[in-house]
């Protein structure tokens, strides 16, 4: 009951701080600009080509599907047979879960939630995680320097604050990236400068447990570190895995196109796409659920170099409402579906399809991560399974 209780205050805690951003991002939205009203936007979507609208839907699904295909890929090559629908309740989870915790935290942890009830070990749900968030943080920096290459003049054109919102978004995946490689190459020294940092904020008062969060860099310095023998291993895998997050970003990017396009066909698509790019590169930055508030802001300083101010308003509206509302409303109503079909197996029938994977042992060697890691992971999937409510959030083990 304390673990289901925690989980549901969590769950609210969210819920309410991301009620309380959307509140007072529309308050400051309507109340600061006339052109923003209903009947704007009635007539903006009475403007639109129904063809263009429809494929701003599809792009939606797109952008659950390549995640759901990206996982589903590194999910067989560890031996975790699971089927494609499976793979895109991995993605959903991921896609809600994220929608509604700040910095995105709560995706990963609740994929492996469903990986491990699925059947597949600790250590590989772990693995398949990390391995899908490097090629995520390369796929953010490639559609950034796509952005550049094909606008390169119009980051000139932004005020110093979307600038600084660019530019913190291209450092903050960079040396997320960075982090990655450097875990896997010389994970000694990250440690040393890692530890550094934590005795230095002891001394300013800063931190005070010292011992948890050296932990805490530990555990992530070895889940990159194992995760190098199967990256190296599976190549053309990370390749793969690569152009799918890719994919799934351009599919959520062309949403906007296809929405302003639906108003406005004379709009240069390639223009479009650019500056949505940069919309995307400065709100990812932002330790927001779901950028909500910064994705306004910089949308609207950044498309205001092109059209007019009641466009611009309702076009932003209307993709926010496909892109992420949508979206977050489709991939939680998906996830708890498929939370509420797993409560209602038997035990039995999960015991046959964890006996139907791999056996731990080939996992392990599977996926590089040695026994006590998995052995870690596993303890805490088993308080997670005691977790029986629908919609309730997993906790992060540290």
């Amino acid at each position: 009951m304390k673990k289901l209780a925690k989980n549901t205050k969590k769950m609210i805690v969210n819920l309410v701080v991301l009620a309380v951003l959307i509140a007072a991002t529309l308050i400051i939205l309507f109340t600061s600009n006339r052109e923003l009203n209903f009947g704007n936007i009635r007539q903006f979507l009475s403007l639109c080509r129904p063809g263009w609208i429809v494929g701003a839907f599809v792009c939606m699904f797109l952008f659950i599907a390549f995640e759901g295909l990206s996982l589903h890929f590194i999910c067989h090559t560890v031996g975790h047979k699971c089927r494609l629908h499976s793979s895109m309740v991995y993605a959903t989870a991921d896609v809600y879960y994220s929608a509604i915790t700040p910095s995105a935290a709560g995706g990963q942890p609740a994929s492996a939630v469903y990986m491990v009830k699925d059947g597949m070990s600790g250590g590989a749900a772990s693995f398949a995680l990390v391995f899908n968030l490097i090629a995520y943080t390369a796929a953010i920096l490639v559609i950034g320097a796509a952005a550049f290459l094909i606008r390169p003049a119009m980051f000139q054109d932004f005020g110093f604050f979307v600038k600084l919102l660019v530019i913190v978004g291209i450092v903050t995946q960079a040396l997320l990236l960075g982090f990655f490689i450097a875990c896997m190459f010389c994970h000694g020294a990250v440690l040393r400068c890692g530890n550094a940092i934590v005795s230095f904020l002891h001394k300013i008062r800063l931190v005070k447990n010292t011992e948890k969060w050296r932990g805490k860099l530990l555990g992530a310095v070895n889940k990159y570190k194992n995760s190098f023998a199967q990256i190296r291993r599976h190549r053309a895998l990370f390749f793969i895995v690569l152009l799918l997050n890719i994919g799934q970003r351009v599919s959520q990017m062309l949403i906007t196109c296809f929405v302003c396009r639906a108003a406005a066909p004379d709009c240069l698509f390639a223009e479009l796409f650019a500056m949505q790019a940069f919309v995307t590169l400065g709100y990812n930055s932002i330790p927001l659920p779901g950028g909500v508030g910064a994705f306004e802001y910089l949308y609207l300083n950044i498309f205001c170099l092109r059209f007019e101010n009641a466009f611009i308003l309702s076009a932003m509206m209307v993709t926010r409402a496909i892109s992420y509302y949508l979206c977050m409303a489709v991939s939680g109503v998906a996830t708890l579906t498929y939370h509420a079909f797993l409560m209602r197996k038997k035990p039995s029938e999960a015991a046959d399809c964890a006996n139907g994977e791999r056996s731990e042992k080939e996992a392990d060697g599977a996926t590089g991560v040695d026994a006590s890691a998995v052995e870690k992971a596993e303890i805490a999937s088993e308080a997670v399974e005691k977790v029986e409510i629908v919609g309730g959030e997993p906790e992060e083990s540290e």
